[in-house]
């Protein structure tokens, strides 16, 4: 299912969405070329929250593992270079994480998810047997003013990624406290990446969430 296209697509635009990100994109494609292929592949995408995750051939180490994070993306740059980032990375897990800066960027919710409609349906049909994991966009101190929107972008996100059989996986429960606060002690001095502490609670997460991707089960 492709969302409808409303007539806000082009609002909201600003410092995140639509950067050049073709250096990155250089050195996405040369760390994929020296990977040995002797193991299926894992392409991790999106923005930065993506780019700085650490240890990722640790984190997956049954892949072959791509760090195609290029920071400071959103769902309709990821669109537009889904050939060079997804395709020509000849992904047998693609893992998604885009959302972030779309908010932030006051992009229109509704623009997000088609942006991500098509990109999921499309992957659907180009890649049959590829299997994709949709990660929420996640809390953060910086952009806590933000938080019912993430929410309910998340609850449409989620729809749309279950209806297209991704897997999908929210970490907004794992940083927070049982009382509902925010863990700061999870992010670096911005306030919106994380810091270790914080990605080893995404690793945590994501192995309880999708059990296939635990090299342990």
């Amino acid at each position: 299912m492709v969302v409808a296209l409303c007539s806000c697509l082009t609002e909201g635009w600003g410092q995140f969405c639509g950067q050049n990100h073709s250096e990155r994109i250089s050195q996405i494609h040369k760390t994929a070329d020296v990977l040995a292929g002797d193991k299926p592949n894992l392409v991790v995408t999106g923005s930065s929250s993506i780019r700085m995750w650490p240890d990722l051939d640790a984190v997956f180490p049954q892949h072959d593992v791509v760090n195609a994070g290029f920071g400071g993306s959103c769902f309709s740059d990821l669109w537009k270079l889904r050939d060079t980032l997804i395709y020509a990375l000849h992904p047998d897990v693609l893992v998604i994480y885009e959302g972030d800066n779309d908010l932030s960027d006051r992009v229109n919710p509704d623009s997000i998810l088609w942006h991500a409609s098509l990109l999921l349906d499309e992957v659907g049909r180009r890649l049959p047997l590829t299997r994709v994991v949709v990660i929420a966009p996640k809390p953060s101190i910086a952009r806590r003013h933000l938080s019912q929107e993430y929410i309910s972008l998340n609850q449409r996100l989620r729809a749309l990624a279950m209806d297209q059989g991704a897997s999908w996986v929210n970490f907004w429960d794992a940083q927070h406290h049982p009382d509902g606060l925010l863990r700061e002690d999870l992010f670096v001095q911005d306030g919106l990446h994380l810091n270790r502490e914080g990605y080893a609670v995404w690793v945590d997460e994501l192995r309880q969430q999708v059990p296939w991707l635990n090299p342990s089960k």
